[in-house]
C-alpha cells in the first residue's frame, strides 16, 4: 500500500512497530500500517488516481544547523527499542520521559529526547 501524508505523521501499532511518514513523501508500507495511517488523515496513493498538489516556492536562504544527539542517550534508546517493552513507550511510539530519565540518571528535555529518537528511527 502506498501512503502519503500532508503533514509529518507517526503511526504506532500495539505490537510496538512505529512508522514515520514525512510530509509529502510517498511511502510503501504493509496494509495494516497503511490503514492506520489513512485513519489518522493520510491518503492512499493508487496507480489509477493522480492527485494534484500545489507547491509553493520560497526565495529565501535558510540556514540549517544540526547537532548530533548525545551518544549515551542514543545507546539507552536503542536498548529500549531492542527490548521492545510496550510499557516503556507512549501511544505515539515515543519512549516515556520517566523511563528515559531513570535510565540516564538525569532529566533529558523533550526536544533532546525526541531528536535522539528520530535519529534512531531514521538511521
Amino acid at each position: 500500500m502506498k501512503i502519503v501524508s500532508s503533514e509529518t505523521l507517526r503511526v504506532a501499532t500495539l505490537s510496538g512497530a512505529v512508522v514515520l511518514f514525512e510530509a509529502g513523501v510517498p511511502r510503501v508500507v504493509a496494509d495494516e500500517i497503511g490503514h492506520i495511517a489513512v485513519q489518522m488523515g493520510a491518503k492512499e496513493l493508487r496507480d489509477d488516481h493522480v492527485e494534484e498538489v500545489e507547491v509553493a516556492v520560497v526565495d529565501e536562504a535558510v540556514e540549517i544547523t544540526t547537532t548530533s544527539p548525545d551518544a549515551e542517550l542514543v545507546t539507552v534508546l536503542e536498548k529500549m527499542m531492542d527490548e521492545g517493552d510496550p510499557k516503556n513507550f507512549k501511544a505515539d511510539g515515543y519512549p516515556k520521559a520517566a523511563v528515559v530519565n531513570k535510565a540516564m540518571g538525569r532529566t533529558i528535555d523533550t526536544d533532546t529526547r525526541e531528536a535522539a529518537w528520530e535519529s534512531i528511527l531514521n538511521s
